[in-house]
């Protein structure tokens, strides 16, 4: 977790305090919540883990939820800017395979982390059910350019490949098996061979 930040005279801008703050309160909420859940965990468990006052949690925030729903769209925004650093050579089948095992290398790393936002943000209310669809299409708009799948049906092909993928890497992280994760890798590419009709 970021280190708290001395009282008294330093050399940070304000703007530059209030990031730290931002981090350190992201970071508190990840380990907050991973242990005790979204609904169980609250604004006071959050600012004390930061070491923050609730009144800097509130220059910031509204409310927990946008606390929440403004840690996942940083984290995800990060995971799809990871997996789709992936360079345009080769076939689309070996970019897939390359961008998949990014992905599931990112899932496995923090995988108490990763259950929180893939699973725990159905906890979180309908702007967040909201937000999830919108981060899961750009993640089926990136498959689409790697196979340049145009037609509907092309197009309904990735969104049940990444369907596939969120509900298995769910089920591995559930099951509690990180190892697990790396095992889908082989079976997803067989999988996005036959539903891309790709070699």
């Amino acid at each position: 977790m970021s280190k708290r930040l001395r009282p008294g005279r330093h050399q940070l801008s304000r703007d530059e305090v209030r990031a730290h703050q931002r981090e350190r309160i992201f970071e508190a909420l990840e380990v907050e919540m991973s242990t005790k859940g979204y609904g169980d965990t609250s604004v006071a468990d959050i600012v004390k883990s930061a070491g923050v006052s609730r009144q800097t949690f509130y220059e910031q925030f509204d409310s927990k939820q946008a606390c929440f729903l403004a840690s996942y769209e940083r984290r995800q925004s990060a995971v799809v800017g990871a997996i789709f650093k992936t360079p345009l050579t080769d076939t689309p089948l070996v970019r897939f395979a390359s961008l998949l095992g990014t992905y599931l290398d990112v899932m496995a790393r923090q995988p108490e982390i990763s259950l929180l936002y893939l699973s725990g943000i159905n906890a979180a209310g309908p702007e967040a059910a909201a937000i999830r669809l919108k981060k899961q299409g750009q993640f089926v708009d990136g498959i689409a350019m790697v196979f340049d799948a145009r037609t509907e049906q092309q197009l309904f092909a990735c969104r049940t490949l990444v369907a596939a993928i969120s509900a298995l890497v769910i089920n591995a992280l559930v099951d509690d098996d990180p190892q697990a994760l790396q095992t889908l890798h082989a079976p997803l590419v067989r999988v996005a061979a036959r539903l891309m009709e790709v070699e």
